[in-house]
Formats: C-alpha cells, structure tokens, sequence
C-alpha cells in the first residue's frame, strides 16, 4: 500500500526547520448526525411509520355505526454498507527531510507512533472520515460505476433515495443547473421550494427543519441579502452572519455537492432539501467513525498502519416531511 502521507517538500535539508506540519484545511458540510441517528444496525433494519389520522372526530349517532377512520402502517429498510478506513506510512517517504530530526531511533526508527508526522496523518484522517461521510450520506449510490465508483458505491444516500420515492420526485422543484443558473435563481428557488413544501412539514418547528443546497444557491441568496439597499443588507455584506435563514428557516450550504455532483456526473448538479431534520435517518453501529480508529505499528514491514470498520447507511422516513428541488 502506498503512502499516506507523500514528501512534497522542495528545499534541501540545510538546518533548523519550523517544526509543525500544517494540515490542508478540509471544509466540513453540516454534521449528519443532527439527523435521526439509528445506533446498532448491523446489516438491514425495518423502519416502520404510521400514516397520520384525519377526519376521526364524528358525529355520534348511537350505539355501533360506522368506524370513522384508518391509517396504514409502512415499511422501509436502512440498510448499512461496510465501510473502511485503511492508510499506511513508511518512515523512508522523509528521509532526508527536517521531519526525520523528528523520529525514534535504533530498532524504534520506524515506528511513527508519538511523532509530529503521525500526529498529522491521525488529525488528517478525521477530518477526511467526517468529509467523506457527508458526501456519502446525500451522494451514495451503490449502481455508482463512474472512476470516483469506490468513494459512493458503499451504500446508498439521501439523494438516491429521495429521487426514487413517486410523491418526492414527482414534486420536485425545477432548478436550474450550473450552466444555466442565474442571479435571482436562487432565491427563486428557495421560494419555489416553500410554496411547493408540504403542508405536515411546513407545520413543524422552525428550528427542527432546514434548507440544504448547493454553494450556488447558497451565494445567490446571500447577494440578495446584501441587496436589499437597507441597513440590514448593508450589515449582512460587511459583517456577514454565521447563520443565515429564510423564512425562519436554516440555509444551510453544503459545499461538498458541488465536487460530488461532478464526480458522480449529476446533470442536475444545482441542487436543495428542505425537510424536517428527524426525517432523515443515519442508521449505523457506532455513534462516532472519526473516533473508532485504531493505529499499530508492523515490525514486519516496518509500516505504522491507521485502520477503521464502521457499518453506515441512510434512509428518509415521510414524503410529507421533504421538499426537495433540482
């Protein structure tokens, strides 16, 4: 297996270096695990809803009558892929290096436990699992045959998903793809969306829903913010805000949709989810990948090896309770 970490340094080793390593930062989208989370799902679990009771409030008329009403209970399944984690890394990739002032020495020469150089490698690593993770949750599918195959095809996600429910794609809301996208487009949008929704999920809390979309739709809705011409407009271009809202709404941006959308080929590749946050489900046998990581050292191919097994998949519960546009 080939290294993890790769030198890439270009200046000859020629005396006291600064001595930390700076990682790339790796932007992380919002953390799935707002969602429902399921805890111990193996393999495959039934999900089981009810249908909500309308019109049950009748007129009494005597002893027996009619039944004033029924509900059907539904079935769906979450089924988690088996997912890994497996990097390595030889000491010889820094030879020559200020790194190297860095590692053990006699028989403990390459074993990268306890050195800057691991530290690295192990903080990259969970910062990688947690980007991954959200690309794999909304872009996951299974068919997936492209060349970025093995980043998706582990389990299927929410878009797949979504897509393939009747009632959700059938209601879905026209957006226009980058190539033709324009300024006003997304808060079009965003309006669209909320016209469209549901009325069970316009109906729940504000703060228990939210909007998820693309970095497109995200930009446009802040340029109309900032043109607004008032004070607050004015605030929001200067200043900015951590949280934007529409309507009392969340948006949030999610910036990994646009490499996803390109990597999997998406024709629509401008995309948003408005939804009740507990209508989308995690099911997985561990509350938190990042952190079921173990790290040994081979004495046999002189290698530390960092490895994670976890079991994730992805499920949504309502159609009333989603919105999506594309």
């Amino acid at each position: 297996m080939a290294n993890v970490a790769q030198s890439n340094i270009g200046a000859a080793y020629s005396g006291a270096q600064f001595s930390e390593l700076f990682l790339e930062p790796i932007f992380r989208d919002s953390d799935i695990f707002q969602f429902r989370v399921i805890p111990n799902v193996k393999h495959k679990m039934n999900l089981y809803t009810a249908d909500a009771l309308s019109c049950i409030v009748a007129k009494y008329t005597g002893c027996g009558g009619a039944e004033s009403g029924e509900f059907n209970v539904n079935d769906k399944v979450i089924e988690a892929g088996r997912l890994r984690v497996a990097v390595s890394e030889c000491q010889d990739a820094f030879f020559g290096t200020y790194i190297e002032e860095s590692f053990k020495n006699g028989v403990n020469v390459f074993d990268l436990s306890g050195t800057a150089l691991m530290d690295t490698i192990l903080a990259n690593v969970r910062q990688s699992i947690g980007n991954d993770i959200t690309k794999l949750a909304w872009w996951g599918d299974t068919a997936e045959a492209g060349a970025n195959a093995s980043c998706y095809n582990p389990t299927d996600g929410w878009w797949k998903l979504l897509n393939a429910d009747p009632v959700v794609a059938a209601a879905s809301v026209a957006i226009p793809n980058s190539g033709a996208f324009a300024t006003g487009n997304g808060l079009t949008a965003l309006r669209d969306m909320w016209a469209s929704a549901p009325a069970a999920l316009q109906a729940v809390d504000n703060r228990d829903k939210g909007f998820y979309v693309s970095r497109l739709i995200y930009d446009d809705y802040l340029t109309s913010l900032e043109n607004l011409g008032n004070a607050e407009g004015y605030s929001q271009l200067v200043d900015g805000k951590p949280v934007v809202y529409f309507r009392g709404v969340e948006v949030t941006p999610m910036y990994s949709w646009t490499t996803a959308a390109t990597q999997v080929g998406a024709a629509n590749d401008v995309r948003a989810c408005y939804t009740a946050k507990d209508n989308l489900v995690v099911g997985t046998d561990t509350n938190d990948p990042q952190g079921e990581m173990k790290m040994f050292y081979d004495d046999l191919t002189e290698k530390v090896y960092v490895r994670a097994y976890f079991k994730l998949g992805f499920q949504f519960l309502h159609d009333s309770l989603v919105q999506v546009g594309q």
